[in-house]
């Protein structure tokens, strides 16, 4: 099984992306995480998904950490959704996550 590879972006390039217009999910994690290791062999289907209705980008929480704290964000893996440069929803305080349960979460923002 092909496990999902998170691109590498700067906080500039995050900061950017989070201030598009309309919808961006971040898919925030990190190598090291044992739970983020386990949705990772589901991540691809869940941003084919998402990127239907929203843009995507990746967030490593060790790298991007400003980001992560600037945003609330205390757990990984998790999920978050902007809209036209707000936070409007996130799912992930560090458990583990099933990918039925962030496309429920996702598809419930629609």
């Amino acid at each position: 099984m092909n496990f999902y590879e998170p691109e590498v972006n700067s906080d500039q390039v995050i900061e950017d992306k989070i201030n598009e217009p309309g919808r961006q999910v971040m898919f925030l994690s990190a190598d090291w995480c044992g739970d983020c290791k386990a949705i990772k062999p589901f991540v691809q289907s869940i941003r084919d998904h998402v990127s239907q209705t929203a843009n995507w980008f990746d967030a490593d929480r060790d790298a991007n950490l400003e980001i992560a704290k600037a945003q609330g964000l205390r757990g990984i893996p998790s999920f978050v959704l902007f809209q036209d440069g707000k936070q409007l929803s996130h799912i992930g305080d560090g458990e583990r996550l099933t990918p039925k349960q962030v496309l429920a979460w996702y598809d419930a923002t629609l």
